[in-house]
């Protein structure tokens, strides 16, 4: 396990000078404003402080910026699973065994940081009109008592949260809004990992985005995937979105390691294939 840490720390360090991967960053923060731009205008209207984590929750929400906080991450892992010049010799050094569990761990981190970049600036972007403490804002109690305001509609904002607000406190609503998008991103890294590693890096990039792009559109019928907010009436309802996701990845986790030894590495070094 020492030696996919070790791995996935290098894979991290040479894929975060990409210029790929920090478009991916940048591209999701630029969905991630569009949404807390139209909150703060909208509390501001109404003259009333929001809370400090009420904008990620909301922002989640959007018709438009939320679902597509995702494609950010699909391009920074679009080269999954990363076979380049020099792979030759990782796998000589550590093992194929190894080397799939260094890009599952990579996976994981690189999930993490996305999600974790996205929460973090929502929560800076709130504060110099926000509050901290566990109760909703007024602004936010309107928006999900009448989502069908002239404010709301006036700033394409909806957020149908009453009964999430109802069962959870603001920081609770926060972290299970994290822990959502943190389990999709895992799961759609995983995704294109191994689909990635069977396929080639087009064909599972390709077979990953078809996948998230119909979860896109059977949300505007259901509900957004990596959204608590239907979910909140109890707690077992609640996380069991996060145990499904668990069980996925652990199967994932499990058919990559017999698919890793039939790759030939040396047919994908150039990372196109």
């Amino acid at each position: 396990m020492r030696r996919a840490v070790v791995l996935a720390g290098v894979i991290w360090k040479r894929e975060m000078q990409s210029p790929r991967v920090r478009m991916g960053y940048l591209l999701g923060m630029t969905f991630l404003a569009l949404g807390c731009s139209d909150l703060l205008k909208y509390a501001g209207e109404m003259k009333e402080p929001i809370n400090l984590f009420e904008t990620f929750v909301v922002a989640q929400c959007q018709v438009l910026a939320g679902r597509l906080w995702p494609l950010g991450y699909l391009l920074i892992m679009a080269d999954a699973p990363f076979i380049v010049k020099g792979t030759d010799l990782l796998l000589y050094r550590s093992g194929r065994h190894a080397w799939n569990q260094g890009m599952l761990c990579y996976v994981t981190l690189q999930s993490f940081l996305y999600a974790a970049c996205l929460a973090v600036c929502s929560v800076l972007a709130g504060v110099p009109c926000g509050f901290y403490g566990k109760i909703w804002s007024g602004p936010v109690y309107m928006l999900a008592k009448f989502p069908k305001s002239a404010a709301a509609i006036k700033y394409h904002l909806y957020f149908d949260g009453e009964t999430m607000m109802s069962q959870l406190t603001v920081p609770q609503a926060f972290l299970a809004a994290f822990v959502y998008l943190f389990c999709y991103m895992a799961l759609m890294g995983a995704l294109l990992y191994i689909c990635g590693l069977v396929l080639g890096s087009f064909w599972g990039f390709l077979a990953v985005a078809v996948l998230h792009l119909g979860s896109i559109v059977l949300s505007f019928c259901v509900r957004i995937p990596w959204s608590p907010l239907y979910e909140s009436a109890s707690p077992g309802r609640l996380w069991r979105y996060p145990c499904m996701s668990g069980l996925v990845l652990i199967f994932i986790a499990l058919i990559s390691f017999p698919a890793v030894k039939k790759v030939e590495f040396s047919d994908r070094e150039d990372g196109n294939k």
